[in-house]
């Protein structure tokens, strides 16, 4: 059975806004209500704003009004305790577009200054006028799956940013080392620096026939054109002399960074799992999320993808996905004029991130989209990421109708229209 929880209709005629503008240590509230304005301006502590926030329930009370909505900007952490404090009171919450509060400004107040003073009043115009957005509440699970999605992105920075230091001080030890990038991760690589640490003078200290050995054995795939050519390497290295203890100080910088490489990699790959057995419970609550399905989304992927969107049955519609990921289109026309059409960027851009490494993967060959992405590639005309961007859009829309229809996943019905799939039925 699914259940899907129906939003009530809120009588704002009854409800005084309480509009903030929020900084890190401070925050300025403006109240108006029956042509009174009421201001303040307070410490960003849970106490200070439990207090606060008291007193302008008294003032609605004081007023009729059954009810206190706090309305600010989201500012990503320092609006989060004025918010979930007001929750707690039982007053209502709302959050306005940034964007919107600073084209609303110039408005206005017919001036481009930007003010503490300005701002909650600006804020207050826009929800007098119902130009508020929804404050999403995340359940336990699906707030807690954000944040390790979160965690995921931050680990896989720092992936990137170890390579960097290690090939910055593998151009100094080993200066001559010309293989590609991955090969250093793989078995060859990994015994390379288990035995040697990478370092060119160890390897030539050694002799060719003991190095051969070496490497034979502790990766018994390697081709011996793989030896060949890492010894010539390090006998080529070796000429550019440095001082001993320099050399000692780059293999420890390298050992170094190699170990939080690794212990980097295993952290995220247990954040990966955290993840997906989130989605696995979530799963068993609501059996219309889709199932990790081979060539189409990785259950790693899908767990990301989620993390970002949130219960899907919160969405009415796909379009209102696509602008919550930023993927709607932005129009561009006056009189004769008429521009390029492109996507808004205005959503999450996490979530368009995972989006377009999920469907990289689908458009080599083979693979599900790999006809579409030739067949708009075999003009030329149209560059490979608008494409990429193309599909993306597509395959999100796709998703929420695979949620909707809590079915497994279907090839033929993929890229068939209803009514065409009905007569083919």
């Amino acid at each position: 059975m699914r259940v899907k929880e129906i939003t009530q209709a809120i009588n704002l005629e009854n409800v005084m806004d309480v509009c903030v503008d929020v900084h890190q240590e401070r925050l300025y509230a403006v109240a108006r209500v029956d042509g009174a304005e009421y201001e303040d301006d307070f410490r960003n502590r849970n106490e200070e704003i439990q207090r606060r926030l008291a007193e302008f329930k008294e003032v609605a009370a004081q007023h009729g009004r059954s009810s206190v909505r706090v309305v600010c900007e989201p500012t990503g952490c320092y609006d989060q305790k004025l918010l979930r404090t007001a929750r707690r009171m039982g007053c209502l919450t709302a959050i306005v577009n940034v964007e919107c509060v600073g084209k609303y400004r110039v408005i206005e107040t017919n001036d481009a200054n930007k003010t503490d003073i300005k701002d909650p009043r600006v804020i207050a115009s826009l929800a007098g006028e119902g130009r508020t957005l929804k404050h999403r509440q995340l359940p336990e699970d699906y707030l807690v799956l954000r944040k390790l999605g979160v965690m995921y992105e931050d680990e896989d920075a720092r992936l990137v940013q170890l390579r960097s230091l290690i090939h910055q001080v593998m151009a100094e030890l080993f200066c001559d080392y010309h293989f590609e990038c991955r090969f250093l991760y793989k078995i060859s690589g990994k015994a390379l620096v288990e035995k040697y640490s990478c370092n060119p003078y160890r390897i030539v200290k050694t002799g060719y026939k003991r190095f051969f050995k070496a490497m034979k054995s502790l990766s018994p795939r390697i081709r011996t054109a793989t030896v060949e050519r890492l010894w010539s390497q390090a006998q080529s290295s070796v000429l550019n002399e440095m001082p001993q203890a320099y050399i000692e100080i780059l293999e420890i910088r390298f050992l170094q960074l190699w170990d939080d490489y690794w212990q980097c990699c295993q952290r995220k790959d247990g954040i990966a799992e955290q993840m997906i057995g989130i989605v696995d419970r979530l799963r068993e609550r609501d059996p219309h999320i889709p199932e990790p399905t081979k060539g189409v989304i990785t259950a790693k992927n899908l767990a990301r993808l989620l993390a970002e969107t949130g219960p899907l049955n919160d969405f009415q519609h796909w379009r209102q996905l696509l602008k919550y990921a930023g993927l709607n289109i932005r129009m561009r026309e006056s009189g004769k004029y008429k521009g390029q059409n492109r996507i808004s960027k205005k959503g999450r851009p996490l979530l368009r991130k995972i989006l377009q490494q999920i469907v990289l993967p689908v458009i080599s060959q083979d693979r599900l989209y790999a006809e579409f992405f030739k067949a708009k590639k075999k003009g030329g005309s149209v560059p490979g990421n608008k494409v990429i961007t193309a599909i993306a859009r597509q395959f999100l829309r796709k998703l929420f109708g695979w949620y909707q229809a809590g079915t497994a996943f279907d090839q033929e019905r993929y890229f068939t229209c209803l009514s065409e799939y009905k007569k083919a039925a």
